[in-house]
């Protein structure tokens, strides 16, 4: 099976050799150049490419409405608003208005930039190769499942995979293993992730939690991610830091007890996989999200950027999880679930890959929701038609009636001029 999975093709080698592809996968924000480049490499083959979105964050907005899935807004947050799926009545419409926005000013934007793109590599003619490109999806792949995010109505061509990135962990190397093995209480690990560093923390909120750190209670010992050469300024004796470490493997041992997190959907899996409560400090993008799916579940607490500069709120925001067993309980519960579904998650995005692949595409998974708009959806030209219906129907009782109390009274009245 051939497949590509980006638009830097060597398209006069597909041409010359009549290179064929059975399926183009595609992360989500690159559907509108992947979907014109299958156009453009279709043509040359004489061939039609089956396209699939795959996503890393736990909802493809763009795929599930195009494919037919539609988010019901007063119950499916959307990833940028840190909202659970319980929302009052003004979150309910900060949350609409936020998506419909957000979602059709980034689809025209990319839309945009991909036509520019073509237009400047294959002249202008080839603009139109990117129109309809969100509608010409066969399938969404997403690397999540409601366990990070929430249940929602869901078509038969967006699947759910569940964490695909989870693997065994390796061996700790050995200076790790011997220092963490060497922590009689438990270690608190500290990593932001790879896009907001450690190192450009200012200097009152790295103040803040060196505090913290030292006055930990003897036996405690912390992880510390920590992108610079040497040790971090002024950090106690109970604080390691490296420029990098083997997450998986560090939060797969018995020793750690509380994941300080940026709230990365990748780094909230492998907590609930390994069953390690959470502290969230959530920077940009879907983290506020996957941050207030963590206070949702339970399993953990959130700090926000800006309540770093208090060291009340760290503190009270370590200790909650560190010391409070009910975020390890619930963790641990919410890590058994997980494993069911981590089990079968490659198996799964093998098969429908594979049976895309294998059909040509998969219009017979195509709801016709896919065809409607919301008007339709949510069956208000049926509510409309019947509103109608009942008004003229309303209408006319009250007309007849009005005109037989008029006959009545117009009888009774001359009755009694006779008389």
């Amino acid at each position: 099976m051939r497949s590509f999975s980006s638009v830097q093709i060597p398209y006069q080698r597909v041409a010359a050799e009549q290179i064929k592809f059975d399926v183009a996968i595609i992360e989500f924000v690159g559907i509108p150049y992947t979907c014109g480049m299958t156009r453009l490499l279709g043509k040359l083959t004489n061939s039609t490419i089956p396209l699939i979105s795959m996503s890393s964050i736990a909802s493809d907005f763009y795929a599930e409405r195009n494919l037919g899935s539609f988010h019901h807004l007063s119950y499916v947050p959307t990833i940028f608003d840190g909202y659970s799926n319980k929302m009052s009545l003004w979150q309910k419409i900060d949350n609409w208005f936020l998506f419909h926005w957000t979602v059709l000013q980034m689809e025209a934007a990319l839309t945009e930039r991909a036509k520019g793109f073509f237009r400047d590599t294959y002249g202008e003619a080839s603009e139109g190769l990117v129109d309809g490109c969100f509608r010409n999806l066969s399938l969404s792949v997403i690397s999540s499942n409601a366990l990070y995010f929430y249940p929602r109505l869901l078509g038969p061509n967006v699947i759910e995979i569940g964490p695909v990135h989870l693997k065994t962990p390796e061996k700790l190397p050995e200076n790790l293993q011997n220092w963490m093995d060497g922590a009689e209480k438990g270690v608190i690990y500290f990593s932001l992730g790879s896009n907001m560093k450690s190192k450009s923390l200012p200097a009152v909120v790295l103040d803040n939690f060196l505090r913290f750190f030292k006055q930990l209670p003897s036996g405690y010992r912390v992880l510390w991610k920590w992108e610079k050469d040497g040790n971090i300024p002024g950090q106690s004796d109970n604080i390691l830091s490296q420029k990098w470490l083997p997450q998986h493997s560090v939060l797969a041992h018995p020793k750690i007890k509380v994941f300080i997190t940026q709230g990365g959907l990748q780094s909230f899996q492998e907590a609930v996989h390994y069953g390690v409560p959470t502290v969230g400090i959530p920077w940009y993008g879907d983290q506020n999200t996957v941050v207030a799916k963590i206070l949702d579940a339970q399993v953990g607490v959130r700090i926000l950027p800006k309540e770093l500069t208090s060291y009340s709120k760290i503190e009270s925001g370590i200790n909650a999880v560190l010391f409070d067993r009910r975020y390890s309980d619930n963790m641990k519960k919410l890590s058994l679930i997980s494993h069911d579904f981590t089990s079968k998650s490659m198996e799964n995005a093998i098969f429908w890959i594979e049976h895309v692949a294998r059909h040509g595409g998969a219009p017979h998974l195509r709801p016709s929701t896919a065809d409607s708009s919301y008007f339709e959806f949510l069956c208000l030209d049926i509510l409309s038609v019947i509103l109608v219906i009942t008004t003229v129907v309303l209408y006319l009782l009250y007309f007849i009636c009005k005109f037989t109390k008029l006959l009545v009274s117009n009888y009774f009245s001359s009755k009694e001029k006779k008389s």
